[in-house]
C-alpha cells in the first residue's frame, strides 16, 4: 500500500513541476525570477500591515499633500481620525492590487523589474486615489482660490504630481525595509536548512580481506551490481559514469551499508536512493528510475519493497 501511495504522490509532484515549467514568462527585461518569498501570502500580509503602520505615523508627523488644510477646524484628534481612514482605505487599494498580483503570478512568471514596475504603478494609482479624496474634500477648490490663473486640469495635475511624489516616498521606505527583512529571513531559513542536512560523506569500500580498495563521495555512487564474487560499483566520475570492480561478495557488502541511502532492491542490485527520482509500475513489476537518463531502470522486487520505501521516505527530505 505504501508503494502505491508513494507513486500517487510522486505523480502529483510531477504534475506540479510540469505546471511550474509551463508557466508563461512575462519578463520584458530578461531579469531573474522573482524570489518566492515575496509572493507568499503571509509575507504579503506582513508587508501591507507594516506599510500601513509606517504610513500612519508618516502622515501624522509630516502631514504631506498639505492635508492638514483638507479638514475644517483641524486639530490633532480629528486629523488622526481622518488620516487613519485615508491610510487604511489606501491600504485596501494596495491589498486589492496584491490580490490581483497573486492570481496573476499563478500563471505568469515575472521578474524583479516587473515586480518593481507593479509597485510603482501601485504608488501612482494610490496618488490618484488621494487626489480624488482631496477633490471631494474641496482641496482643489482651495488650490484654485489660491491660484486664480490656473484651470482645474492644471490644478489636478499639479496636485497629482505632489501626491505622487509624497506617496512614492511614503511607500518606498517601508517597502524597502520589508523586502530587506524578508530577504534576510529567507537567507536565515536557507542557512538553517543547510545546517540540518548531513555533510558530504565519503564511502570507503573494502575487499574481502578488509582492505580499502575504493573511496568516493556517497553522492557519487549510483548503484552496485552483483557479479559472481565481485561487486561492480557504478559511480559518477566527473562528467561521465565509471565502474569499479570490487572483490567483495554482495551479501557481505550489503551488511556494511546499513543506515545509508544505499539499499538493496533486488538480489543483484543495491541502489543509492539519493539518485532515485520515481517508482513506476509496469504490469506486476516495479521499477526505479534514476535522475540520469544514461542509467537503466532497476527492478524493485517485492521482497525489498518495504525496506526501500521506508528508506526512500527518510532520504527524500534530504534531497529536497
Amino acid at each position: 500500500m505504501s508503494l502505491f501511495l508513494y507513486i500517487a504522490n510522486n505523480n502529483l509532484m510531477k504534475i506540479n513541476d510540469m505546471e511550474k515549467s509551463n508557466k508563461y514568462s512575462f519578463k520584458i527585461f530578461g531579469n531573474k525570477d522573482l524570489p518566492a518569498y515575496l509572493l507568499e501570502r503571509h509575507n504579503v500580509v506582513r508587508m501591507i500591515v507594516f506599510t500601513t503602520i509606517y504610513s500612519l505615523i508618516f502622515i501624522n508627523i509630516f502631514k504631506p499633500f498639505n492635508s492638514v488644510h483638507w479638514i475644517p477646524n483641524s486639530n490633532s484628534t480629528n486629523y488622526l481620525m481622518y488620516s487613519s481612514l485615508m491610510v487604511i482605505t489606501g491600504m485596501v487599494v494596495i491589498s486589492i492590487s496584491r490580490l490581483i498580483m497573486h492570481f496573476f503570478v499563478k500563471k505568469i512568471q515575472i521578474g524583479y523589474a516587473e515586480y518593481v514596475a507593479w509597485l510603482v504603478f501601485e504608488a501612482f494609482a494610490l496618488a490618484a486615489f488621494y487626489v480624488f479624496i482631496g477633490y471631494k474634500f474641496g482641496f482643489v477648490d482651495n488650490y484654485l482660490a489660491e491660484n486664480p490663473d490656473a484651470t482645474i486640469w492644471v490644478a489636478l495635475f499639479n496636485i497629482y504630481i505632489k501626491a505622487a511624489a509624497n506617496t512614492v516616498w511614503m511607500l518606498l521606505i517601508p517597502y524597502s525595509i520589508a523586502i530587506l527583512w524578508l530577504n534576510n529571513a529567507d537567507m536565515k531559513q536557507k542557512l538553517a536548512e543547510i545546517k540540518e542536512k548531513p555533510a558530504g560523506r565519503i564511502m570507503h569500500f573494502k575487499d574481502d580481506r578488509g582492505e580499502i580498495r575504493f573511496s568516493t563521495a556517497l553522492e557519487n555512487v549510483l548503484y552496485i551490481e552483483a557479479s559472481d564474487n565481485y561487486s561492480n560499483i557504478k559511480y559518477i566520475n566527473g562528467d561521465r559514469i565509471s565502474d569499479f570492480m570490487l572483490h567483495r561478495k554482495f551479501k557481505s557488502l550489503e551488511q556494511e551499508l546499513v543506515n545509508t541511502p544505499l539499499v538493496r532492491c533486488h538480489r543483484s542490485y543495491i541502489i543509492n536512493l539519493l539518485h532515485v527520482t520515481s517508482v513506476k509500475l509496469e504490469q506486476d513489476e516495479a521499477r526505479l528510475e534514476f535522475d540520469t537518463t544514461s542509467i537503466k531502470d532497476v527492478t524493485l522486487t517485492k521482497t525489498y519493497q518495504k525496506g526501500v520505501m521506508e528508506t526512500f521516505v527518510k532520504y527524500s527530505a534530504v534531497k529536497q
